[in-house]
């Protein structure tokens, strides 16, 4: 029942799969934010942060709620003010991100997956 067609089918899914796993890699790293950035951003904390805690977070960290995304863990937030992303991180987000053309909660999963590596490289 394995026929050379199964294997190479199932070689290009491979090659497909691991060239978007990569390009979400890349998406998602030219997407983070430096310390100083304001204006609309995802706000990436912990998985299982409970939301009261993350409302007092971000509310501590100035930031202005747009709302929270399909995960608990991920909230859209935006300030006028210059250096949201920087508070957010003395606030314990994980990552700051730029508004993405995917959905939030994709991007909030490779985002706290990139936030973790880049802990790790430091």
């Amino acid at each position: 029942m394995h026929s050379p067609g199964h294997r190479l089918a199932l070689g290009l899914f491979a090659g497909v799969l691991c060239l978007w796993l990569i390009a979400m890699a890349v998406l998602i790293r030219q997407s983070a934010l430096p310390p100083e950035a304001g204006g609309p951003m995802l706000a990436v904390f912990e998985p299982g942060t409970p939301g009261d805690e993350i409302f007092a977070r971000l509310t501590r960290a100035e930031a202005r709620i747009v709302r929270p995304s399909a995960l608990g863990f991920i909230w859209i937030v935006t300030s006028d003010q210059p250096g949201l992303a920087g508070r957010l991180a003395r606030e314990g987000a994980v990552g700051a991100y730029r508004e993405l053309p995917i959905s939030p909660t994709i991007a909030g999963c490779f985002a706290f997956a990139d936030a973790k590596v880049a802990n790790l490289l430091q």
